[in-house]
This record gives C-alpha cells, structure tokens and sequence, in this order.
C-alpha cells in the first residue's frame, strides 16, 4: 500500500473518530450536571416529605402505523383493565392513582378520546396534549394545537379554563424536539414555540427527560421556566428557576421528571445505564429505580420536603400494555411505593395528575398551603 494512501485512511478515521467522541460528549451533556443534583437522603428533612407520583403517558393508538382495529383494541384494552388495577391502590388521601394521556393530535379519533372521558370522570385519568411534527411554521404549529385544544375542550369536555377563562393544558413535543432541538432539525421546524404554546394556553411542559436522545437539553432534575430567545432556536436550554416568592404567567413552566446514571444496573458491566423514568416492558419497574426517582426526586429551591417524581411511559405500545396489565407492572410499583413512601411520618404520597402537580407547584411557589387535605392535592 502507498505510504500517502495509509496516511490518508489514517486522517480520515481520525477525524469519523473525533465526530463520533464529539456527538457522544453532546448526547451526554446533561450527565455532568447529575452530580451535583444526586441527594444523600432525607436525613437532612425534619419534616414529612411529600411525594408527587404522576405518569405521563405520550399517548400514540396507531403507533407503528397500526390498523384501525388494532389502535381501538389498544384503547379499549387501557380503559377495561387500568381502573381494575388503579381501584387495588390509594395514596395518603386514600385517592386512586390517576394516568395523564398526552393524547398524540395525529392520532385522534372521536371515539377514542370518548373512552378515555370515562377513565377522567371515574378520577383516574386526565388528558393533555402531544403534538409531533416535522419541517412546520409557526402559524401551522398554532393551528394544530388550538384546533386540537378546542376539540378537547368543547367536543369532549376535557381540559380545563383559567382564571381567565382561556382553555388552558399541559404539552408534550413529540420525539423530544421542543424549539427545534434536534441538530438535524427533524420533528419540529419551529425554533420559537414557546411564544405559540404560551398564547395558546400551555400551563406546563412535561417532554422531559428525553435522554439518552440528543435533544436532552444540559438542565436536568428541575422546575424552572424558560423564556423565548429572539432569532434562537432550543430556548429551553437556560432559564431560571419555580422558587418561593418567583413565579411568572409568561413564561413557560418545565416540569422535568428524574434523571441520573444507574452504577448498579450497567451494559456489558461497565457503563451505568440512564435512569430516566421510562416505564415500558423494556425499562421494568425495580424498587431499587423506585429509590433512585425518589433521591433525584425534583423539587422546589429552599423545599425539599415536597418531591415531584414525573415519570413517562408510551402506553399505546402493545408490549407495555402487555407489561402493565397481565403482568402487573404498574401494580408492582404502586404497592412498592405505598409500602415504603407513605408510612404517613416520614413521607406522604400522592397519586397527582399533570394538570394537578402543576398546581401543587404553583401553590407552594405562591406560598399557599398544600397537604392532605389541599384542594391543589386532592
């Protein structure tokens, strides 16, 4: 072989090498930030900590591009055996653990959503919105959500009306992409959202943690608000923390669920696997993940004796249906929970919604009481 051509197979690999580390290191960002918001217990809370369990489900009937029949079967199956496993459990109230849809806008269908009126007037279910584009306006993108909100709300008598009587819900961007947050673009289109979703009513967003995916932004385990940034895409990136006494109706609330590296549980017994509050038939519910979503437990600057464990799930796929139901995946983990984080002195828990967690927040950012008996609670 030529001295020149080895060199230059030589450069070549080098270079593939470096962009490979390059995209690992920025896939991976967020991980240095795991440090320092992993807690040592609870040995420093002198009072009862409080527990906010919600799961939000990205909610897709015709994943995978499923038939009609099959998609109704996915529902009809969540709406018979969800509230036979829900009623077997309570949390401190002696309330039912509640499911959140984030119903995908690209999957609507009339009767589906009617079903799933059923589960919200029992009290054991809510429903949201996800939204999941590609290569979109901003004109089109506020099309979508306020025809989708709309239906919801008038068609179905889902949602809800603020103080001021604008229909308001919690959000979640398909694949992760809020802001145009993809390096390649793909699923969105949108730089600024925030500005749509905060006009159309948006009280929360609930897309993350998304990692190990690249659009994972470097803020991690944490309630804060992030503001639209001219001429700037994946605004979401920086902002400032839901603390007391700081609070603000214009900028758009993130609520994160937990994210941390597993060192007990590794791939090929060296790499810790990312623990990310994924429940599916691949991602099983171990009371030792339950321990770690409770230490990296999100909570409020200055009140770390309320946690909010936000955890997410795609509950339309068949193999998770399976995992939840027949083999009682989500029965495990509520009776875990229950044993454990709601002995009534050192913790309290609390089976919340979306829309209910967010309030929980709001509240205690406001300084007004929550508990118990607390309506934002109950």
């Amino acid at each position: 072989m030529f001295p020149w051509l080895f060199a230059l197979i030589l450069i070549i690999s080098t270079v593939l090498l470096l962009r490979w580390l390059l995209l690992v290191l920025y896939r991976y960002r967020w991980a240095i930030n795991s440090i320092p918001h992993t807690r040592g217990g609870f040995s420093k809370v002198q009072d009862t900590t409080n527990i906010y369990v919600m799961i939000c489900d990205h909610y897709q009937p015709f994943w995978s591009d499923v038939s009609q029949e099959i998609a109704e079967h996915r529902v009809v199956t969540w709406c018979r055996e969800y509230p036979r496993a829900a009623r077997k459990h309570t949390d401190c109230r002696g309330r039912h653990p509640v499911h959140t849809f984030f119903y995908s806008e690209g999957d609507y269908k009339p009767q589906f959503v009617d079903s799933l009126f059923k589960l919200n007037k029992e009290g054991i279910g809510d429903v949201e919105i996800l939204i999941a584009h590609q290569h979109d306006t901003p004109l089109n993108f506020k099309r979508k959500i306020e025809e989708f909100r709309d239906v919801l709300f008038y068609h179905h008598g889902l949602l809800r009306k603020d103080s001021h009587g604008q229909i308001t819900y919690g959000f979640i961007h398909g694949y992760g992409a809020l802001n145009n947050s993809r390096p390649d673009q793909r699923w969105c289109g949108v730089d600024h959202e925030i500005p749509v979703l905060k006009e159309s009513g948006c009280y929360a967003d609930f897309t993350y943690p998304s990692a190990p995916d690249i659009t994972q932004p470097p803020i991690i385990n944490s309630i804060y608000f992030a503001s639209d940034i001219s001429g700037r895409a994946r605004a979401h990136e920086q902002g400032y923390y839901a603390k007391r006494g700081v609070w603000s109706d214009n900028d758009l609330l993130m609520i994160q669920g937990p994210l941390t590296l597993n060192w007990r549980q590794r791939r090929y017994g060296l790499l810790p696997i990312v623990e990310n509050g994924l429940l599916s038939s691949t991602s099983r519910f171990s009371p030792q993940r339950a321990d770690l979503w409770i230490k990296n437990g999100v909570s409020i600057p200055g009140l770390p004796n309320h946690l909010f464990v936000k955890l997410f799930t795609h509950g339309a796929v068949d193999h998770t249906i399976r995992y939840f139901f027949p083999e009682d995946g989500l029965s495990q983990m509520w009776s875990y929970l229950e044993s454990k984080y709601n002995d009534g002195k050192r913790y309290r828990l609390y089976y919340v919604s979306a829309w209910e967690m967010y309030s929980t927040i709001k509240d205690l950012c406001l300084e007004e009481s929550v508990g118990c008996n607390s309506k934002r609670a109950a």
